[in-house]
C-alpha cells in the first residue's frame, strides 16, 4: 500500500507541475495571441480615436468582401455558383453608395497609411530609450499587415505570383504599406535582428522573457516576406547565427513559435547556399516534420477539426470533447505517433515521456481550438487562403509543407520521403476533397510536384494510382493550380509519361480534358504549366490524338489570341485598358509557352506524316528503318527535319490539304504567328529568341502546304496600324534584326528555303498505286491547272521576297562571317534560298550584275570555310554556289574547277568548250612515224609513210616548248636527268594553270597511247622530237570539259554521245579509282587519238587570257596563243589637244575626249571663310547666277556675290541649322530645309533684298522645285513624299508605298520632265498617283536620283533601267556618295557631311569628291580637297562648282569654308598655304557691282545671257561681271603661260581649249 501511495503522490506531483507548466505556457501563448479586439482598444487608448479606427476596420472588412467577390472572377472560383450570388448581392447592396463607397475606402486606405507612419514615428522616437518594449508596437504592425493582406489575398492573385504585391496590383494597399515600411531601415534592421534573439531583454538589463517578442517578430516577418528579397534577408540572418536559432525553434518549441519558425527557414531554404551550408540540420529536421504532419493529419481525420460535426454542436461541449478525445488520442498514440518536445527540453526515458506529452498536447489543443473559430462555417463560404493569426493545425502544416517543398528537388533528401512514407501522406491529404476548402491541398500538390522532379518517385506515384487522385482533385479551386504543377513535372518524365499512356483511354482522356480546362479557366501561371505539359507530351501519340479529338489547338491558340500585346487595338486613344510593364511581359512568356507548344505540336505531326509516307512508298525496300506503328514520335535534328520537309514537299500537291495545317490557318495562327516575330522587334525580355525561333519552326514545317504561302505573302496589320507583309518579317528576323541568335537566323532561312526552293513540278504520285501523300485530283487536265497555279503562286511568293528587299538580306548573309561556329551553315541555307529566287528572270538578271558574281567575290567566298571543323557546311555551300552560278549564266556544268567559278571565267570555259578543234593530220602523221621510228619499227614506219606521203625525214632539230609562251631547245646529246626533271617540273606548271581544280589521277600519261618509253630509250632522244615519255604518272591533268553542240559536225560521233571527254582510270587490278559511280563505269565510247589529239589542243586553248571561238588550224609542233586585244590608239587622245582636234577635223566625235580633259583640272577660285563673320558655320551652298546662296549652322540664309565674294544680305530662315538650301532658276524662290529637332521646310521669296516667308512645310526633311515649270514642291516626310503647290501652298497628291524600303535619308525627287516621282525606292507617274515599281534595295541610306537622260536610275552604286527596270551595271566608286549631275554631262559624287553615315565603315573618299562620266559612269578623276565635304553645288553652265569645306583641327576651333572651283583649269604651283587663300579679284574696269544696288528678280539667274556672253555676245551688262570674271579666271590663273608651249602637246593652252569647250556647252549636250 505504501509503494502504491507513493506512486500515486509521484503520479500527482508529476501531474500538478505539469499542469502548472501548462498554465504557464497558455498564458505566455495568450499575451502572444491577444484578440484584435483588445489590441484596437489598446491603439485607441493610446490614440484617442477608438471610435474612428473601429468604423475604419468594419469598411475595410465590409470593403474587403466585395472586393473578393470581385476577384474570384478571374481566379479558381469562377465556377462556384454560391460566390457568384454572394457577389451579386455585395454588388446590389454597394450599388445605393457610388461615390460615398469610393470615398469611404480612400478614407480608410488613407487612415491605415497615417496609422503605420504614427506607429513608426513613434517607434523611432521611443527605441532609443533604455527598457524599451517593441511587443505593442510589432502587434499593431501584425494586425495592420494582416488586415491589408487580407484584403489583397480576397482578389484571387495568381499564387504562384512570386512578385511584389504592389507590382502584382499596383492599386492594393498592402503593397503601398510594404512599400512604405521597407523604407524604415532601421526597424528593418531591428525586426530581423535584434528581436529575433531570445536574450533581447536581458540584453538591455529588463529581468523579461523574450519569447513573446519573438513570436511576435517571426508573425510579422512571414507577413512582410511577400515583398522582402529573400537573399538579402537570410544572408544578413547567416552571419549573426539567426539561422541556427530558428533551427531550434522549428524542432523544439512551443506553439506557434514552432510553425512561424518552420515558416521562416521555407524561405531560407530557397537560397541554396543556406540550404547547402545547413545539409544537416535539414538532414534532422526532415523527418521530425514528416512525422509531425503525419500526427496533424491523423488526428484531422478522427474528426476532431471536421467543421461539418463542429458546426452542427454546442461550441463549448464540443471543445470540451473534442479536447478530451485529442488527449486521449495522443496519450494512446505515444508510444508510435512523433512528439514535439517542450521549448524547456525534450526528456529522455521514461521519466520524461509525461512532460512531452503534455507539451505536445498543450500545442496541439492551441492549434485545433483556433482552427474551430478560425472560419465561419458555412455552405456559402469559401476559403481563400489561410491565415498566419490565429495559427491553425492547417497553419502549421501548410507552413511544414513548405519547408519541404523547398527541399524536394534535393536528391539527398529522397530516400527520407520514401522512409517515412510521404506517398501515403500525400494521398490522405488529397482524399474526399472539399471544394470549398483546398487551400492545404495547394500546398500539398505543391510538394508532390517539387518530389515528382524525381523519376524514382514519379514512377511510384503512378504506379500506385496517382494520376487517378489528382484528376479528383475539384475545379475550379486553388488546388487546380497545384494540378497544374503536377502533370507539368509528369510530363517531363518521360518513363511516366510512357506508362501513362499505356493506361486505359478514358484515363488519359480525362487527363487531356483536366489540362485543356486549366488553359482557359485558371491563372497565368496554370495556364503556363498546362502549356508547358502539352509541349512535353506532344511527342506521345496517344497524347497527340485525344488533344486534336478534344478541339485542344482551338484552346491553346485561344490562351495567345486574347493578349493585348498581340492585339493592334489596344493602342487606340479610346482604349482605356492599358497594361503594365508586368502584365505585358507575363503575357510575353505566355506567348513564348504557346509558340514552344506549337512548336512541338507539329513537329510531332510532322514524324507520324513522314513515317506514313516511308510506309507508303518504301514498304517493300530494306534499306529504309522506320517504325510501322510509332508510338513516340523521335526527336530529329535540325538538318534532318528540314531534309525530311524538303521530301514531303516534292511528293505533296499543290493543292494538298493537311489537317493540323488547315486547322490553324482556319483559326489564323499563320498570321499569329507572323505577327508574333512582327511584333517581338520591340520585346526585349529573355524569352525573345526561343518565342520567335519556335514560331519560324511552326512556319516551316506549315510549309510543306503551299497554300501557307498566301499567308505569308499577305499584309499585316501592326501595333503602329501600318501594314507589313510575312515575308518581310521572316527576312527580318534571317537579317539579324530581331535577335542575332544564330538559331533564329537559321530558322528563318529554313522558312525562305521552303518557300523560294519550293518545286514547281511536284510528283504526288508514288511508284506503287495508292501512293500519293496528299492527294488532289489525278487527271491531267487538273495536273495542267496545278502546274499553273503553282508557278503563279511560286512567282508571287519571289515577288513578295524581291519586293521586302530579300536579295540583300540574302547577299549579305553569304558573307557574313559570325557567329564562327554557325557561319559555313548560314552561308549554305542563304545560298541556298538565292539560288531558289534566282529561278526568276527578274533575279537572275539583277544578281548577275552585282560584285558578288560580276567581281568574283563569290569565287573568294567558295575557296575555304569559315571554321575548318564545319567542312561538311562549307561542302553544302559550294554546291548550292555552283548551282547558283549555273542558274545566273545559264550554262551547264561551266567548269570542272569549282573553286574558280566567277562569271568572267564561266564565259571564258563556255568560248574554250564551243571552240572547233582543226589540226594538221600530217603533222599528227609525221608524229607518228617518228614514235614508230623510235621504238624499232622501222618497216611499219616506212609503210606509213608511203601511205600518207610522208616527206623524207632529215636530223633536223625542232624547238620543243615546254609551254606555250616558253621556248627551249633540248640538248643535241642524250637526255639527262637533270633535263627530265625540269622538263616534268614546267609540264606540271603547265598542267596546274590548266586547270587547278585538284582532282586526284588524272594526267596525260595515265592513257595508253600517250604512255611511251624515256627519252634515252631510243635515237629520238636525240632526235629533238616532243617525248611524251617524260610526262609520267606524277603529272596530274584534269580532263576539260568540252560542251559539244551539233554545229560541230566534224566531232566524232561517238564524242556528240557525251558532252565530257572521261579518260578511265584503272589501278593493276582493273578497279577504277576517284570517280563517280555514273562515271566508274566502262565508257561506251573509245578513246580514239583524235579525242586525245583534241583535248590537249584545247588544254592549250584554255591557257589564252583572251579565247576566241573561231580559230585557224593547230601547229602541233608550234604553241598555240590566241592574240591579245589591240590596245585603243585612243587612250592617249584623252589629254593630247592635238590629237583631239585632228580627229574632230577628221569628222570624228571627240566631245567625250574632251569632257575627261577639262574634268581632270579643278583650280580653287574663290573662297569665302567663316573666320571673317562672327560665329558663323556654312553648312550648305547653292550657285545661282553671279550669286552663290549659303545656309548656317545658325539658321541664316546667306547670299554673296561670286565675283568679290562681298556678302549682299542675309536672313534668319530657321532656328536651327539649315541642312539644305535651294533656289529656282528665276532665283526668286528659295527652299530651306532643317533636319534637326522638329523637321521643317520653308519656301522663301527673294525681293528687296530680304527673305520673306511664302510657305511653311513642317515635318517636311527635304524638298525641292519641280523641274519643268518650278510651280511645283516635292517635299519628303520619312518614306512619303509630297506634291505641293507653289502659289496655293495647298497639298496636290502624297505617294505612301505600300511597302516602303525605309531608306534612313530618303530624298523624293521628280524627273526632268515631272511625270516620275522616285522616292524611297519606289517609282511613282505623277498624274494617276500609282505605284509603278519598286527597286530593289541594296543600301540603307540614299534612295537615288534619276539620271537627266530620263531612262536611268541611280541609287547609291546601282544603275537600273527606267524603261526595262533590268540593272545595269553596279558603279562601286559611288558607294554612299550623293549624286550631283552637271550640263556637261558629268557626274560629281561625294559624301557629304550631313548624309555621312558614321556608323558604317569609313570611306577612303571623306575628304574627296569623284568625277564619273555620266555616259558610261567610268571614273574621271578623285579631287581630294583635305577636308571634310559638307554640301557641292554646280554653276548652270557646269564652269564652277561650290564645295563647303570644314576643318577642325587638333588644337583649333572649327572653321568652314565656301570654296568655289573653277573646271578645267589647272592648279598653279602653289604651296598648301596659298592654296587656302584666295585668288587676286576680277578686273575692276568692266565691273559695276560694287556700286549697284543687288537685286533678285526674274534675271537672277541669266543663264541664257551667260550663254550668248559665252559664245561672244557682249550686249548684255547685267551679266558683264560673271563674265568678265570668267575671262578674268581662265586668264590670270596662269598668268604669262599661254604661249608658253609651242609643241601643241595641249599640256599649257589649256585655257583656250576650256573656253571653246565651254562656249561650245550646248551643243556637247545635245549631242
Amino acid at each position: 500500500m505504501s509503494a502504491g501511495n507513493e506512486s500515486e503522490e509521484e503520479a500527482a506531483v508529476a501531474a500538478a507541475a505539469a499542469e502548472r507548466e501548462a498554465t504557464l505556457m497558455a498564458e505566455a501563448v495568450a499575451v502572444a495571441y491577444q484578440s484584435e479586439d483588445e489590441a484596437q482598444e489598446q491603439a485607441a487608448q493610446a490614440d484617442g480615436a477608438a471610435d474612428n479606427q473601429e468604423g475604419a476596420e468594419n469598411e475595410g472588412e465590409d470593403e474587403a468582401m466585395s472586393e473578393s467577390g470581385d476577384g474570384d472572377g478571374d481566379g479558381d472560383g469562377d465556377g462556384d455558383d454560391e460566390n457568384a450570388e454572394n457577389g451579386s448581392n455585395d454588388s446590389n447592396s454597394a450599388e445605393g453608395g457610388g461615390n460615398p463607397e469610393e470615398t469611404a475606402a480612400a478614407d480608410r486606405r488613407q487612415a491605415t497609411k497615417k496609422e503605420l507612419t504614427t506607429i513608426i514615428d513613434k517607434w523611432e522616437q521611443q527605441q532609443t530609450q533604455n527598457g524599451y518594449d517593441p511587443i505593442p508596437t510589432l502587434r499593431s504592425l501584425a494586425e495592420i499587415f494582416e488586415r491589408e493582406k487580407d484584403v489583397y489575398r480576397r482578389k484571387d492573385p495568381d499564387p504562384l505570383d512570386t512578385r511584389h504585391p504592389y507590382r502584382a496590383d499596383p492599386s492594393c494597399q498592402y503593397g503601398l504599406l510594404l512599400k512604405l515600411l521597407f523604407r524604415k531601415d532601421t526597424f528593418m534592421s531591428k525586426l530581423l535582428n535584434d528581436y529575433l534573439r531570445e536574450n533581447y531583454f536581458s540584453r538591455q538589463g529588463v529581468s523579461r522573457s523574450s519569447l513573446e517578442l519573438n513570436i511576435l517578430a517571426c508573425r510579422l516577418i512571414l507577413e512582410l516576406m511577400p515583398g522582402l528579397e529573400t537573399t538579402v534577408v537570410f544572408q544578413t540572418a547567416d552571419d549573426d547565427g539567426t539561422i541556427n536559432r530558428i533551427y531550434s525553434w522549428a524542432e523544439d518549441s512551443i506553439e506557434p513559435l514552432q510553425s512561424y519558425a518552420t515558416g521562416l527557414l521555407a524561405d531560407a531554404m530557397d537560397v541554396s547556399d543556406i540550404t547547402i551550408n545547413y545539409r544537416d540540420q535539414n538532414m534532422r529536421l526532415v523527418p521530425k516534420m514528416i512525422k509531425r504532419l503525419h500526427m496533424l493529419l491523423a488526428i484531422s481525420k478522427s474528426g476532431v477539426s471536421d467543421p461539418n460535426n463542429t458546426s452542427m454542436h454546442n461550441q463549448s461541449a464540443d471543445s470540451s470533447s473534442a479536447s478530451a478525445s485529442m488527449l486521449s488520442w495522443v496519450a494512446c498514440a505515444n508510444s508510435s505517433a512523433p512528439q514535439s518536445p517542450q521549448h524547456n527540453g525534450s526528456g529522455v526515458g521514461m521519466g520524461a515521456g509525461a512532460p512531452s506529452v503534455h507539451g505536445d498536447t498543450s500545442n496541439m489543443s492551441i492549434l485545433f481550438e483556433n482552427s474551430r473559430d478560425a472560419f465561419p462555417v458555412s455552405r456559402y463560404y469559401k476559403r481563400m487562403y489561410i491565415p498566419m493569426h490565429p495559427p491553425t493545425a492547417d497553419t502549421s502544416q501548410m507552413l511544414i509543407m513548405r519547408y519541404l517543398t523547398s527541399l524536394g528537388e534535393y536528391q539527398e533528401y529522397l530516400a527520407m520521403a520514401f522512409e517515412n512514407n510521404v506517398m501515403q501522406l500525400i494521398f490522405g491529404y488529397l482524399e474526399n476533397l472539399d471544394r470549398r476548402d483546398t487551400c492545404l491541398a495547394y500546398e500539398v500538390l505543391k510538394y508532390l510536384a517539387s518530389l515528382l522532379c524525381h523519376k524514382k518517385f514519379a514512377l511510384e506515384f503512378i504506379a500506385h494510382g496517382g494520376l487517378e487522385l489528382l484528376l479528383k482533385v475539384p475545379r475550379p479551386s486553388l488546388a487546380t493550380t497545384g494540378v497544374s504543377i503536377a502533370i507539368y513535372y509528369l510530363a517531363y518524365c518521360e518513363d511516366a509519361m510512357e506508362r501513362i499512356c499505356s493506361m486505359q483511354r478514358p484515363l488519359i482522356s480525362e487527363l487531356v480534358r483536366y489540362a485543356l480546362w486549366i488553359l482557359g479557366r485558371c491563372h497565368d501561371s496554370s495556364k503556363c504549366h498546362a502549356t508547358m505539359f502539352f509541349s512535353l507530351s506532344f511527342q506521345f501519340k496517344v497524347i497527340l490524338d485525344e488533344f486534336d479529338a478534344q478541339d485542344g489547338l482551338r484552346k491553346l491558340y485561344n490562351v495567345i489570341s486574347v493578349l493585348k500585346i498581340l492585339d493592334p487595338s489596344h493602342n487606340d486613344s479610346d482604349n482605356d485598358s492599358e497594361i503594365n510593364e508586368d502584365q505585358e511581359c507575363a503575357s510575353r512568356q505566355m506567348v513564348r509557352h504557346v509558340c514552344v507548344a506549337l512548336k512541338r505540336y507539329m513537329e510531332a505531326h510532322f514524324f507520324y506524316k513522314y513515317n506514313s509516307f516511308l510506309c507508303q512508298h518504301y514498304a517493300a525496300s530494306s534499306s529504309h528503318f522506320f517504325s510501322q506503328n510509332p508510338t513516340v514520335a523521335a526527336k530529329l535534328t535540325f538538318d534532318q527535319l528540314h531534309d525530311q520537309i524538303r521530301t514531303l514537299q516534292e511528293h505533296t500537291s499543290i493543292r494538298a490539304q493537311w489537317q493540323p495545317v488547315d486547322q490553324l490557318m482556319k483559326l489564323g495562327g499563320i498570321t499569329m504567328l507572323l505577327r508574333i516575330i512582327a511584333f517581338s522587334y520591340d520585346w526585349m525580355n529573355t524569352g525573345r529568341s526561343e518565342t520567335v525561333r519556335s514560331a519560324l519552326d511552326v512556319l516551316s514545317v506549315c510549309c510543306i502546304i503551299p497554300r501557307v504561302y498566301v499567308v505569308l505573302c499577305d499584309r499585316l496589320t501592326m501595333l503602329d496600324k501600318t501594314t507589313t507583309s510575312g515575308f518581310c518579317s521572316v527576312l527580318g528576323a534571317a537579317a539579324g534584326e530581331i535577335t542575332t541568335d544564330a538559331e533564329v537566323l537559321k530558322s528563318a532561312l529554313a522558312v525562305l528555303c521552303h518557300c523560294v526552293c519550293s518545286p514547281i513540278i511536284r510528283n504526288p504520285d508514288s511508284s506503287s498505286s495508292g501512293g500519293r501523300l496528299m492527294k488532289f485530283g489525278n487527271s491531267s487536265r487538273k495536273n495542267k491547272a496545278n502546274n499553273k497555279y503553282a508557278e503563279e503562286l511560286i512567282e508571287r511568293v519571289w515577288e513578295s521576297v524581291c519586293s521586302n528587299n530579300g536579295i540583300v538580306v540574302l547577299l549579305s548573309l553569304m558573307q557574313t562571317k559570325g557567329p564562327i561556329t554557325d557561319a559555313d551553315c548560314i552561308r549554305g541555307m542563304a545560298c541556298r534560298a538565292l539560288a531558289g529566287l534566282a529561278r526568276s528572270d527578274r533575279v537572275r538578271q539583277i544578281v548577275s550584275k552585282l560584285p558578288l558574281f560580276a567581281s568574283g567575290q563569290l569565287q573568294t567566298l567558295m575557296r575555304d570555310p569559315i571554321l575548318q571543323e564545319k567542312r561538311a557546311e562549307h561542302v553544302i555551300f559550294q554546291k548550292y554556289a555552283l548551282e547558283l552560278l549555273e542558274r545566273v549564266s545559264g550554262k551547264t556544268k561551266p567548269l570542272n574547277n569549282p573553286l574558280d567559278p566567277s562569271l568572267s571565267n564561266m564565259h571564258k570555259a563556255n568560248v574554250i568548250a564551243q571552240t572547233r578543234i582543226q589540226y594538221n593530220k600530217q603533222q599528227l602523221y609525221q608524229l607518228i612515224f617518228e614514235h614508230l621510228e623510235s621504238n624499232g619499227l622501222s618497216q611499219t614506219a616506212q609503210m606509213l609513210q608511203r601511205e600518207v606521203g610522208l616527206p623524207l625525214q632529215t636530223p633536223t632539230t625542232r624547238n620543243f616548248h615546254q609551254s606555250p609562251f616558253d621556248y627551249k631547245t633540248l640538248p643535241s646529246g642524250g637526255s639527262s636527268s637533270l633535263s627530265r626533271s625540269r622538263l616534268r617540273s614546267r609540264m606540271q606548271d603547265v598542267n596546274a594553270a590548266i586547270m587547278a581544280s585538284g582532282e586526284p589521277n588524272r594526267s596525260f600519261s595515265e592513257h595508253p597511247l600517250l604512255d611511251t618509253a624515256g627519252a634515252g630509250d631510243g635515237p629520238s632522244g636525240s632526235s629533238g622530237i616532243p617525248n611524251f615519255g617524260c610526262l609520267n604518272s606524277s603529272t596530274q591533268t584534269p580532263p576539260i570539259k568540252i560542251r559539244r553542240t551539233e554545229r560541230h559536225p566534224s566531232i566524232s560521233s561517238s564524242v556528240n554521245r557525251s558532252n565530257i571527254i572521261q579518260k578511265h582510270m584503272m589501278e593493276p587490278g582493273g578497279m577504277t579509282m576517284g570517280l563517280p559511280d555514273d562515271l566508274a563505269q566502262p565508257h561506251p565510247n573509245r578513246v580514239t587519238l583524235n579525242t586525245i589529239v583534241t583535248e590537249y589542243l584545247t588544254n592549250q586553248h584554255s591557257l589564252c587570257n583572251n579565247p576566241v571561238i573561231t580559230c585557224p588550224q593547230f601547229d602541233l609542233y608550234e604553241p598555240h596563243k590566241c592574240p591579245d586585244p589591240r590596245p585603243s590608239r585612243l587612250l592617249s587622245s584623252n589629254f593630247n589637244l592635238t590629237s583631239r582636234h585632228a580627229r574632230t577635223q577628221a569628222g570624228f566625235n571627240t566631245s567625250r575626249f574632251d569632257r575627261r580633259y577639262v574634268h581632270t583640272h579643278f583650280s580653287p577660285w574663290r573662297t569665302i571663310r567663316s573666320a571673317d563673320y562672327e560665329d558663323l558655320e556654312f553648312t550648305c551652298c547653292d550657285l545661282v547666277g553671279k550669286y552663290i546662296i549659303v545656309g548656317t549652322q545658325q539658321g541664316d540664309g546667306r547670299v554673296f556675290n561670286l565675283n568679290n565674294g562681298v556678302e549682299q544680305f542675309f536672313s534668319n530662315c530657321h532656328n536651327f541649322s539649315v541642312d539644305a538650301i535651294k533656289a529656282n532658276r528665276a532665283g526668286d524662290l528659295v527652299i530651306t530645309s532643317s533636319f534637326w529637332r522638329i523637321p521643317t521646310s520653308i519656301l522663301w521669296s527673294i525681293a528687296d533684298n530680304e527673305f520673306k516667308l511664302k510657305l511653311r512645310l513642317p515635318d517636311v526633311t527635304y524638298c525641292e522645285f519641280s523641274q519643268t515649270s518650278q510651280d511645283r514642291l516635292l517635299g519628303t516626310q520619312n518614306e512619303c513624299a509630297t506634291l505641293y503647290d507653289i502659289n496655293t501652298g495647298t497639298k496636290i497628291s502624297t505617294f505612301t508605298p505600300t511597302i516602303p524600303n525605309l531608306y534612313t535619308k530618303n530624298r523624293a525627287t521628280l524627273c526632268r520632265t515631272d511625270e516620275l516621282i522616285l522616292s524611297d525606292g519606289v517609282l511613282w507617274d505623277v498624274r494617276s498617283g500609282k505605284e509603278i515599281h519598286k527597286f530593289d534595295k541594296f543600301n540603307q541610306c540614299i534612295s537615288g536620283v534619276f539620271h537627266p537622260n530620263c531612262l536611268e536610275i541611280i541609287a547609291n552604286t546601282e544603275v537600273w533601267d527606267l524603261r526595262t527596270f533590268h540593272l545595269l551595271q553596279t558603279v562601286p566608286v559611288l558607294d554612299q556618295r550623293n549624286c550631283t549631275f552637271s550640263p556637261m554631262h558629268v557626274i560629281y559624287g561625294a559624301s557629304l557631311g550631313a548624309d555621312r553615315d558614321h556608323d558604317s565603315e569609313t570611306t577612303t573618299y571623306d575628304t574627296s569628291f569623284n568625277v564619273l562620266d555620266a555616259y558610261d559612269y567610268s571614273s574621271i578623276a578623285t579631287i581630294d580637297v583635305k577636308r571634310n565635304i559638307n554640301d557641292l553645288s554646280v554653276s548652270a553652265n557646269g564652269g564652277l562648282i561650290a564645295v563647303v569645306e570644314d576643318y577642325s583641327g587638333y588644337d583649333s576651333k572649327q572653321e568652314t569654308y565656301v570654296k568655289i572651283y573653277a573646271v578645267g583649269v589647272k592648279k598653279g604651283e602653289r604651296s598648301e598655304e596659298e592654296d587656302d587663300e584666295e585668288v587676286p579679284e576680277s578686273d575692276e574696269d568692266g565691273s559695276d557691282t560694287g556700286s549697284e544696288t543687288f537685286t533678285l528678280g526674274p534675271d537672277f539667274m541669266g543663264f541664257p545671257m551667260l550663254r550668248r556672253n559665252l559664245n561672244g555676245n557682249d550686249d548684255d551688262d547685267d551679266d558683264g561681271d560673271l563674265d568678265d570674271g570668267d575671262g578674268d579666271l581662265i586668264s590670270s590663273d596662269e598668268d604669262g603661260d599661254d604661249d608658253a608651249d609651242d609643241d601643241a602637246d595641249g599640256d599649257e593652252d589649256i585655257e583656250d581649249d576650256v573656253f571653246d569647250y565651254f562656249a561650245n556647252a550646248d551643243s556637247s549636250s545635245d549631242d
